[in-house]
């Protein structure tokens, strides 16, 4: 496997609790509710680290009000899932609406030390 592959094995681990599915790579179909790693920005620094994405979706089904509650529950358990393996989460961007997917989503980004330069 690559540094990064491995950087996304890690975070997937991480996230094994958290009670929905954890999407290592882009799903070709999204069945919310799940969390999607994908790289995030910068990916890649010269100093050997590497930035993921976790995107969090939520099924608005119901209405917004419950969606925002479910979110804010997979949130709570990605950012402990994080923290109890020893991974730092950045900053959680505000819920947003994919009104094509049908979703509400928001995405915290983690980044590891890796071997990648």
């Amino acid at each position: 496997m690559t540094a990064l592959g491995d950087a996304r094995s890690a975070v997937a681990a991480a996230l094994a609790q958290v009670g929905v599915p954890v999407h290592p790579h882009p799903p070709q179909t999204l069945n919310a509710p799940c969390v999607v790693i994908v790289p995030g920005s910068p990916w890649i620094q010269p100093r050997g680290t590497v930035t993921l994405d976790l995107v969090a979706y939520a099924n608005p089904a119901g209405g917004n009000t419950p969606a925002v509650t479910r979110l804010e529950d997979l949130i709570e358990a990605i950012r402990d899932g994080l923290w109890n393996a020893g991974l730092a989460p950045g900053d959680t961007d505000q819920p947003r609406s994919d009104n094509d997917a049908g979703v509400l989503y928001c995405t915290t980004p983690v980044t590891l030390r890796t071997t990648c330069h």
